[in-house]
């Protein structure tokens, strides 16, 4: 990632992944709602983090902008996968 950039890969149907591993708050959050706008409603959106206070944080604001927090699962040491997903769907 770069500046403000968001690196989402796409890893199956419906599927998102974001790595904003080594990355300190607030960006993993504001990263997190780029890539949410980014992706269709019904999608899951996998946020990788490292960071002990985004995985309080990133499933906070994606609860506080309407989404659905699937899990937030301790991949290794000290990293995380919050799996996020996408509801809403603004018209227009």
């Amino acid at each position: 990632m770069h500046g403000m950039e968001i690196d989402l890969e796409k890893i199956s149907d419906g599927v998102y992944r974001l790595d904003a591993r080594g990355y300190m708050c607030p960006y993993p959050q504001i990263f997190t709602l780029k890539a949410i706008d980014k992706i269709e409603d019904g999608s899951i959106l996998e946020v990788l983090i490292d960071n002990p206070l985004s995985c309080e944080n990133v499933p906070a604001v994606a609860r506080k902008n309407g989404h659905e927090v699937l899990s937030i699962e301790k991949i290794g040491e000290g990293e995380y996968r919050i799996s996020i997903r996408k509801r809403g769907g603004r018209v227009g």
